[in-house]
């Protein structure tokens, strides 16, 4: 039914458990383009792309955002977009939105002697490594960068961290509480796979604690994220674990069940505020309003 090409590129992404959930986002979007190109006929037909895009929106259960770009991606059809430039207005507006965030997330990280962070956020290496180029090396402020098992991404933002100029210090997850306690950051960023219409986030596993952490030590906890991964309504949201040869790979009893969750929920009261292309903003309604407002405008005004 797909190109070949297609389907290995699809697998391909499936087993990426490094890449941050935008980079996943915009890879998929490179798969779509790729097969249209395959065969641009086929799915000029609605049914034949939308039945395309669903097999995409499958990659990743719990990655809300990859449903929202591909809803991105109809309306843009839906415009009357050509077929083969659809993918490319896509990557734009998710282009345009993360240089909007960096923009205004930028004047609060110079001010910041220690900035502490988990998983691996593109959002996050891209503002870090723009704030790189305008202050001087010797005063960047330092980083807190955990391992972030199983998939260990924590390394490759270590790596690109130490490339741009900045003095990483580097943890096992489980000492996040005394680095925390010991290096007292400034702040505290995460990423998000999914925010919730109350404000909750789901992100990568380890997240919870550290928000926990946070809240006890009084360090301000934010979530940094395009508005793409914003849900303007609840949807069920399951926890699936995942291959347990990532945790325990040989000689592992048969009486062992490896439980290997990816994704947990962060609960709205621990963060102290989100930074999306609209700007900083204590409480996720006030994003949806902007959405909202920015629809309107692009329909009425």
């Amino acid at each position: 039914m797909y190109s070949d090409k297609f389907e290995e590129e699809i697998n391909l992404l499936k087993a990426d458990n490094i890449s941050g959930s935008e980079e996943i986002v915009r890879k998929a979007l490179q798969i779509v383009d790729r097969e249209i190109e395959s065969d641009p006929e086929k799915y000029s037909n609605l049914g034949k792309l939308t039945d395309m895009l669903s097999q995409v929106m499958k990659i990743k259960s719990e990655m809300f955002a990859l449903r929202n770009v591909l809803v991105h991606f109809i309306d843009f059809y839906y415009q009357g977009v050509t077929l083969a430039d659809v993918a490319d207005r896509v990557l734009d507006k998710l282009d345009q939105q993360r240089e909007a965030i960096v923009e205004k997330i930028l004047p609060h990280l110079k001010k910041s002697k220690r900035i502490m962070t988990f998983s691996r956020s593109s959002t996050i290496v891209q503002s870090l490594k723009s704030l790189s180029t305008f202050v001087e090396k010797s005063k960047l402020p330092e980083l807190i960068l955990f391992e972030s098992r199983p998939a260990l991404e924590g390394k490759k933002l270590a790596r690109e961290a130490v490339e741009a100029g900045y003095k990483v210090n580097y943890l096992v997850d489980s000492a996040m509480g005394l680095a925390v306690k010991t290096f007292k950051p400034d702040v505290i960023l995460i990423g998000a796979d999914v925010i919730f219409p109350n404000g909750n986030v789901a992100n990568k596993i380890g997240c919870h604690s550290l928000a926990m952490f946070a809240y006890q030590h009084k360090i301000p906890f934010y979530v940094v994220s395009t508005s793409l991964k914003l849900l303007l309504k609840a949807v069920p949201f399951s926890i699936h674990s995942y291959k347990s040869k990532e945790v325990w790979a040989k000689d592992r009893p048969d009486n062992v069940k490896i439980f290997n969750p990816y994704f947990e929920v962060i609960p709205a009261n621990l963060i102290k505020g989100y930074f999306t292309e609209f700007g900083f903003s204590e409480k996720i309604p006030d994003v949806k309003v902007e959405i909202e407002k920015d629809y309107i405008k692009k329909m009425y005004g």
